[in-house]
């Protein structure tokens, strides 16, 4: 719930007076001080954590369902459920829990409870998007010790990335009465299935999503740095995919908290009422649809054409503001082993690209949130004389489209969102599994070479080792063309006084939302 009249802030922005001045009551503005208001750019697919596709999914999901650990900065894990762990070596882990914690309806979180939530989570039926990202194409045996307090896994191959992946909100713990009714637990309506510090306690779609604390929860994590101020009683989260829009809602205290990804962050540039940080983890790129008896399927030559028609600082500037950097892989030049060589990406050339692209039909998919990139990338193709559809769609509706598989669609701008911050994470979208046989991989080949490298460095525990590996995985997909690196998209999370919230490296991280009094 707001907390403030609309007929104030009708008055405040059509005057354009700010709040803190010409005689407004800047704390009548800010009202009760146990919800916090946060945005969100759509609604959220699904409270499934483990169908959990989007980064709404991924924002709620990490509100209601624990996990059993954490980031933390410096790319460092926290216990979360777990208060300890031991990796035997990259395919055996043993987990110890926390005692005394329990689900939203009063039952015990066990051992035989994470287990059995986990063994959901990295089953191929399940289709979860965040399995490979935790396994690879490994499967993985879960073992409860209810008297020991334990959980071990034991993965069918090395995957060193596995302790990463189960902090994931798609590896959250769902607690047994959403397991036994899945169909509910998606729609949100099951009252014990939630680990986590809150429970969904409204969800009106395109309005709002209501958050009430647990009082009984115990397991917030002891990050490295503690956390100032006390969680809010309540969260009320409201779909806005429009930045502009974000950004008045923040200055006329109707959000508390918001992502703001374009040049509207400059509204907040020296006002005082406002703490903003920026993270670069979401990085945009081209991936073709290559399933068979698409047009792209078998024709490296028609993607490097493609590639040759655009710009990719031009694409950056007209996304974030001038505010983005060109990139040379999937993954952002913060990301460990991630290539930079120029020379690896295909080179403009406008009039080899018109030889191959007049007269071909197109069809472009990209979220709303890159509405002036979808439409860039359509322009530079008709150019080049190809002849082009572009549907920009919200972010969920978008991540069901370009995760369906099928042929619907022919070039997707991805914007992929590595909450994980290593290069497999985004790999995966141009290799391995493919999304409807439950994997990451939204153009539809596996290509062999670039995933059995990836499946060489998830292996190896050593960094030279892994990055040698990946470096193999970029080329192949590079030369491959299966995608196109286009640029960061930068995001700054504006927070308004009296509220913070904390980004782990370039991860943020929501249950983190503290008030402070």
């Amino acid at each position: 719930m707001f907390r403030q009249s609309g007929a104030v802030l009708a008055v405040v922005a059509a005057l354009g007076l700010s709040a803190t001045g010409c005689g407004v009551d800047e704390e009548a503005l800010r009202g009760s001080t146990d919800t916090i208001n946060m945005s969100l750019n759509t609604d959220p697919a699904t409270f499934d954590p483990a169908l959990a596709a989007g980064g709404d999914d991924y924002t709620v999901a990490r509100l209601l369902f624990d996990t059993v650990v954490r980031k933390d900065s410096g790319n460092r894990l926290v216990g979360g459920i777990a208060s300890t762990w031991k990796a035997e070596d990259a395919a055996h882990y043993t987990f110890t829990l926390r005692k005394g914690l329990t689900c939203s309806d009063g039952s015990a979180i066990t051992p035989s409870v994470v287990a059995r939530s986990l063994t959901r989570f990295a089953s191929p039926k399940t289709g979860s998007p965040g399995r490979t990202l935790a396994l690879g194409s490994a499967t993985a045996t879960f073992t409860a010790d209810d008297g020991a307090g334990t959980v071990k896994a034991a993965l069918s191959a090395p995957w060193s990335d596995f302790l990463t992946g189960l902090s994931l909100p798609s590896a959250g713990i769902v607690c047994p009465a959403g397991l036994d009714d899945a169909g509910q637990l998606a729609a949100g309506k099951v009252e014990g299935a939630f680990s986590g510090p809150y429970t969904l306690t409204s969800s009106r779609p395109a309005v709002s999503y209501k958050l009430t604390l647990r009082n009984t929860y115990a397991a917030w994590p002891r990050f490295a740095k503690p956390l100032r101020g006390v969680p809010a009683e309540h969260l009320d989260l409201t779909p806005i995919a429009d930045y502009s829009t974000i950004a008045t809602k923040l200055v006329s205290y109707s959000l508390d908290v918001g992502v703001v990804a374009d040049e509207n962050v400059n509204r907040f540039d020296g006002d005082s009422r406002f703490a903003t940080s920026s993270a670069s983890n979401t990085t945009t790129y081209l991936l073709f649809n290559e399933r068979p008896g698409t047009v792209f399927a078998s024709r490296p030559d028609l993607r490097t054409a493609v590639a040759q028609a655009i710009d990719a600082q031009t694409f950056s500037d007209i996304v974030s503001g001038q505010r983005g950097s060109v990139i040379r892989s999937v993954g952002s030049a913060k990301v460990p082993c991630v290539n930079t060589d120029r020379s690896s990406l295909v080179a403009a050339d406008r009039a080899a690209a018109a030889k191959k692209l007049k007269g071909v039909r197109f069809r472009i998919v990209g979220t709303t949130l890159l509405r002036g990139g979808n439409d860039y990338i359509a322009e530079a193709l008709r150019k080049a004389g190809a002849t082009v559809k572009v549907d920009s769609l919200d972010n969920a509706n978008w991540a069901t489209v370009t995760s369906a598989g099928g042929k619907d669609w022919d070039i997707n701008v991805q914007g992929d969102n590595n909450m994980m911050g290593t290069l497999t994470s985004s790999l995966l979208r141009v290799m391995g599994p493919p999304t409807e046989k439950g994997g990451r991989n939204k153009m539809g080949r596996v290509n062999d070479e670039g995933y059995a490298a990836v499946d060489r460095a998830m292996g190896n525990l050593d960094r030279a080792a892994q990055c040698a590996a990946l470096r193999s995985a970029q080329k192949s997909f590079l030369k491959r063309v299966d995608a196109i690196p286009l640029s960061t998209l930068p995001s700054t999370t504006v927070v308004a006084e009296g509220y913070s919230i904390r980004t782990f490296d370039d991860y943020l991280d929501p249950a983190t939302l503290r008030i402070h009094k």
